[in-house]
């Protein structure tokens, strides 16, 4: 991942309205196409520019190969308003993001994150790092981008802070995490059933478990989903304990029991 200036140089100081407007949307597109992984939008603006502080995945996440037809839109109309084609400086990589899958061709995805977490969701199942999502095929084809798999991952991670902090909340975040039946699971199942459907490749769901009555009763536990045994010999990238082929399920022994 790498932090970046983007910078919009700024011709006419008659169109500041237009100018931040359009900024926003260009940002908005490049987000919910994966480009851009933070959440929150902040800008500093003087008279002669607009700038942008921003994590992206890879050094050339922002360039037009990876556009979609509104970020394509939005760049070219950015001269009728006054402003300039944006620069882009890397400013340095981020260490505390997690790296991006080097591999020829992931055989198997994991749709996976975390309340801290603001790297891609989706992740190769044998290295377990990180994939772009503009790597894949667009999931919302009418919006031509992610949104609905962007979406998903603010409501996993609402959901893991409200459980995390222990305070408002933490019964339903623990609830939508932990059960097959929550409406985020099933948003999630349906996710990774698309995602199957565009590229191919079998795409595995994390059932996150945290409270257990035991260790021993947690050994014993099966699939929620179809109720075949998948206790791993061994675990999974020291994390997933159990994994289901036929579900594309894996999950972990209670982490308070773990």
């Amino acid at each position: 991942m790498y932090l970046v200036e983007i910078k919009f140089d700024i011709n006419d100081n008659n169109n500041r309205e237009e100018q931040e407007e359009l900024i926003e949307s260009l940002y908005s597109s490049w987000c919910t196409n994966g480009q851009i992984l933070d959440t929150y939008y902040k800008y500093a603006k003087t008279q002669k520019s607009y700038k942008m502080y921003q994590t992206i995945p890879e050094k050339d996440s922002l360039s037009k190969q990876y556009n979609n037809k509104y970020a394509v839109e939005y760049l070219l109309n950015l001269k009728k308003v006054g402003l300039d084609t944006p620069k882009i400086t890397i400013i340095d990589d981020t260490p505390q993001d997690d790296d991006l899958c080097s591999c020829d061709k992931p055989s198997e995805y994991v749709l996976y994150t975390t309340y801290i977490s603001v790297s891609p969701v989706l992740r190769c199942k044998e290295c377990f790092k990180t994939i772009p999502l503009y790597k894949i095929p667009k999931l919302d084809i009418e919006s031509d981008n992610y949104y609905s798999l962007i979406t998903w991952a603010s409501d996993y991670r609402s959901c893991d802070s409200l459980q995390m902090n222990c305070n408002v909340g933490e019964r339903f975040g623990f609830k939508q995490l932990q059960s097959i039946d929550s409406q985020l699971t099933k948003n999630g199942l349906e996710l990774c059933k698309d995602i199957e459907e565009l590229t191919g490749i079998k795409t595995y769901y994390y059932l996150y478990k945290y409270t257990a009555k035991s260790r021993k009763q947690e050994l014993l536990r099966k699939c929620p989903k179809c109720n075949s045994e998948w206790l791993l010999d061994t675990p999974l990238h020291k994390q997933f304990d159990f994994e289901c082929k036929k579900c594309l399920l894996l999950s972990n022994i209670g982490w308070d029991k773990r």
